[in-house]
């Protein structure tokens, strides 16, 4: 099975490229320079035909993460890129996609109760409404043209776990390429949402979807700490210990039309 994966110059897909390259021929995708990988801009349509041309799925990770993004920041990279990429899927006849949701699309719902896909959407900036838009967009494109989606809720996927916050929504590499797995194989498959969490002690997501189409997680967050792991009763307000999306909900909301890239 050939591959489209972007993002792959960033911290997760550099992460997740290694494990991914065991099972699948890979088309590395990114914005910025990459050895062997393509360059250019997803939110330019003809760019994003290229590069879906010849392959059997898309693993989109590619996007723009930061807590003081703006709507504007946004529109290119977490707007128009995973259109242009979902229109090239049904052009060029690609029937698979993996999109890389976040739990920032619950993230100022309280910590201290569990979240379900179910749950009210409750996205705690402008990065975060952009994976809400981009979620709609997938299930759209699955139900009008058949693309078989999962839409992955990223936790923490950080290489080590840093604090407590996290420490209840961490994934693993290696439990994230699982899932990606499961969303490249699975014939049951029509339109998921699923959290990409590893075994997390006192978790903030249950994950029952996953669990149904399969996904056991094989790593746990404790196990993995940083030398450095600040513990749940070190965190500040500054933290976010009380909300789901940590300091992304602590942080002021910035002005929507202002661009600060």
């Amino acid at each position: 099975m050939r591959i489209l994966l972007t993002g792959a110059a960033g911290a997760v897909g550099r992460l997740l490229v290694p494990l991914l390259q065991e099972h699948y021929e890979l088309r590395l995708a990114d914005l910025q320079p990459l050895a062997g990988a393509l360059q250019g801009d997803l939110a330019d349509p003809d760019f994003a035909r290229q590069a879906v041309s010849g392959v059997d799925a898309v693993v989109h990770l590619a996007g723009l993460v930061a807590s003081q993004v703006t709507f504007e920041d946004t529109l290119n990279p977490n707007y128009r890129a995973v259109l242009a990429l979902l229109d090239a899927c049904c052009r060029k006849n690609v029937r698979r996609f993996i999109f890389a949701g976040s739990h920032h699309i619950q993230g100022l719902h309280p910590s201290q109760s569990s979240c379900a896909e179910s749950d009210p959407l409750a996205p705690d900036g402008f990065y975060a409404l952009s994976k809400a838009f981009g979620e709609a967009a997938c299930a759209m494109y699955a139900h009008r043209f058949q693309i078989r989606t999962l839409v992955i809720r990223i936790g923490n996927a950080g290489a080590q776990v840093v604090d407590g916050r996290r420490e209840r929504l961490w994934v693993s590499a290696r439990d994230l390429t699982q899932l990606i797995g499961i969303g490249l194989r699975s014939e049951d498959l029509r339109y998921e949402i699923v959290y990409g969490v590893s075994n997390c002690e006192n978790g903030l997501f249950p994950n029952e979807n996953a669990k149904r189409l399969g996904y056991r997680p094989l790593d746990w967050a404790h196990e993995n700490r940083a030398p450095d792991f600040r513990p749940l009763s070190t965190l500040g307000p500054e933290d976010g210990p009380a909300l789901v999306g940590g300091r992304f909900a602590a942080d002021p909301l910035p002005d929507p039309f202002a661009r600060r890239r």
